[in-house]
């Protein structure tokens, strides 16, 4: 899909400033497909110390006429995985990013393109032989960014969030009488079991939020790069292990064509990531945050299904993501059982 023609101009004008070289061109202006927030991939054609150089990059705007806060401040994430260059943690690599209005209206930034695909929702279907191991490629990622040194980066990452405010921030969205009651089914009565069980030592470093197989980007059985930063905190790493088990926990989905056909099991990734994380968490401790998952992606899921049936924020997707609402809240009461 191509670009509204008020992008071309704005891009323009601003790689020219950025470069310096104004006779800098800009073309192959895509949009690209997502569920937040505005991006599109283009290529910059300028000229550096005499010799043309031609690079594949990202654009990516904050979404229109919302507050600038959480999901929506690229900013925060622009500054998030610029805090991760240097590390063996393969984040896009940051090009420029600001919230100056002249340029495109709203915050953005702007990130090298990272070719490759995706497991699940790609544009092609990996190899069953190549899924476990790229699986594996992401359970070390993973490991990785859990033992990164947070203290040090809480300029960009915020200050650590609490399990308990992160279950607060998930009551703003299910106490709302405009959500579908069968989609919510045993949300509230997991919610509590959630509650009364809350782990009080969980450990604590860099959390991605949004860790499943559509943020991931595989090429040459090499995890190329992560994306989607925007659910990015301090806080307790086992939500990312939660979250990546649940999009792998086959019987929970209704759609099998939204997670990948031929990856691990949760207790297999759960084995890999504790090898790599030499993690001591007990099985009821990971149970939990796998328990944690399944409700705060069920709760998302209600709430976003809300959001789309009124014309709010439309995005057939989460209609198939609904089928299974039910099972996420239950599967959880099984994990906590």
């Amino acid at each position: 899909m191509t670009a509204p023609a008020d992008i071309a101009d704005q891009l323009l004008r601003f790689v020219r400033d950025q470069t310096g070289d104004r006779a800098a061109t800009v073309r192959a202006i895509t949009v690209l497909p997502g569920h937040a927030g505005q991006s599109y991939s283009f290529t910059l054609e300028r000229q550096a110390d005499g010799a043309p150089i031609s690079e594949k990059l990202v654009l990516r705007l904050a979404p229109a006429g919302v507050r600038i806060a959480g999901p929506a401040d690229v900013v925060r994430q622009a500054r998030i995985m610029r805090s991760l260059a240097g590390t063996a943690v393969p984040a896009p690599p940051i090009r420029w990013f600001g919230d100056d209005p002249e340029w495109f209206g709203r915050p953005y930034f702007v990130a090298s393109f990272v070719s490759g695909d995706k497991l699940a929702l790609g544009e092609r279907e990996f190899a069953p032989a190549d899924q476990p191991q790229l699986a594996c490629a992401t359970m070390r990622m993973l490991a990785t960014l859990h033992a990164l040194p947070w203290a040090s980066r809480r300029e960009a990452w915020g200050e650590p969030q609490s399990l308990a405010d992160e279950l607060e921030r998930l009551d703003s969205l299910l106490d709302r009488p405009t959500l579908d009651p069968v989609i919510v089914a045993d949300a509230p009565r997991l919610r509590e079991r959630l509650r009364r069980t809350l782990p009080t030592d969980a450990r604590i470093g860099c959390v991605h939020g949004d860790l499943n197989w559509t943020n991931c980007i595989y090429e040459n059985g090499q995890l190329r790069a992560v994306i989607d930063w925007e659910l990015a905190q301090i806080g307790a790493v086992l939500i990312d292990l939660g979250w990546i088990c649940l999009f792998s926990d086959r019987p929970v989905w209704v759609k099998q064509d939204l997670i990948p056909a031929h990856i691990q099991s949760p207790d297999e990734l759960v084995a890999i990531y504790r090898e790599q994380a030499q993690s001591r968490e007990s099985k009821a401790e990971i149970d939990w945050f796998r328990a944690f998952a399944c409700y705060r992606f069920g709760v998302i899921t209600a709430f976003n299904v809300m959001l789309h049936r009124r014309g709010k924020r439309v995005d057939p997707m989460w209609e198939d993501i609904a089928l299974s609402g039910p099972r996420f809240f239950a599967r959880g009461l099984e994990l906590l059982a």
